[in-house]
């Protein structure tokens, strides 16, 4: 004769988070707290109305989104996969960020939303900024969120295109480094003498080091060299590279500038779909802009 709660499950809350900044479109979310796994749990449901991009390029919008936590929880990199042709994606992806729930009040859920292109800067479409104080998780809460012209993203310094491809008859990784694009200096140094740094990890474990040459006083350098690793065809899949972009010091390494990780199984987000392609495409060249990290 015990009362089951589970039987009596409550119904969604709907909150709507409004914008004076129209015309961006809106996001459709879900948000609830794990009280079993200590996670909060962000479903991604959609975006409508999405703005389209210059009638004048010809081209159609490719729109994801990243999804972070701030202050940050982990270094993972969550995103969703990438929608094509379209301005009113559906994804409905689940997305954890694993947290105590009394420190879920702390944290500003941000959604950067992007028209992906797979050879150019990815173009921002808008953001959504969800200050977690003012939602209740402990039940399911569902939210419609206008979006709003996107601001610089916390944690970014800046992007660098690389190009990834595997052999196998050679047994031959290459990662051209082509070029990287706005990197950030903590110092008030006017420029910088960037080289890339790039570790080749086995389940990661470092085992091999290689780096460009430095180009002296440039935050938009062009390299367009190619790194190539030896990598059996058996142990590709448990492989990884760690780029790490480096103000060159001749004391030492330098500032790390920013620094974004390619491969491994269990890596979410752009630069394991980066990895994909390359495994399912071998014998070609596969570029992509990566964002970087400190």
């Amino acid at each position: 004769g015990a009362i089951r709660p589970d039987l009596y499950p409550r119904k969604d809350i709907v909150l709507q988070q409004s914008s004076l900044d129209g015309g961006q479109g809106r996001l459709h979310t879900r948000l609830k707290y794990d009280f079993r796994t200590c996670d909060l749990v962000v479903h991604l449901i959609e975006a409508q109305d999405l703005p389209p991009p210059d009638p004048i390029s010809g081209t159609f919008s490719d729109p994801y989104i990243r999804i972070s936590l701030l202050p940050n929880v982990d270094e993972r990199v969550r995103q969703s996969s990438v929608k094509r042709r379209t301005l009113n994606p559906y994804f409905n992806e689940y997305f954890k960020f694993p947290l105590d729930f009394d420190d879920v009040k702390d944290k500003t859920l941000l959604f950067h939303l992007y028209d992906y292109d797979k050879f150019s800067r990815h173009t921002p479409m808008g953001e959504v900024e969800i200050a977690m104080a003012n939602v209740d998780v402990s039940n399911s809460v569902e939210m419609w969120c206008d979006v709003q012209r996107q601001h610089k993203v916390a944690g970014e310094s800046g992007e660098i295109l690389l190009s990834l491809s595997y052999l196998p008859t050679a047994e031959r990784l290459t990662l051209v480094v082509m070029k990287a694009k706005d990197l950030k200096l903590s110092t008030a140094a006017p420029s910088a003498d960037p080289y890339v740094r790039v570790c080749l990890m086995v389940e990661g474990k470092k085992v091999k080091r290689k780096k460009t040459s430095v180009r002296r006083g440039s935050v938009n350098p062009v390299w367009n060299e190619g790194l190539a690793f030896n990598v059996p065809a058996e142990i590709l899949p448990k492989v990884s590279l760690e780029v790490c972009v480096q103000d060159h010091d001749l004391l030492g390494h330098g500032e790390l500038l920013g620094r974004c990780l390619l491969g491994g199984t269990d890596r979410p987000g752009e630069d394991q779909g980066h990895w994909k392609d390359m495994l399912t495409n071998q014998r070609k060249s596969v570029a992509m802009w990566h964002v970087l990290r400190k």
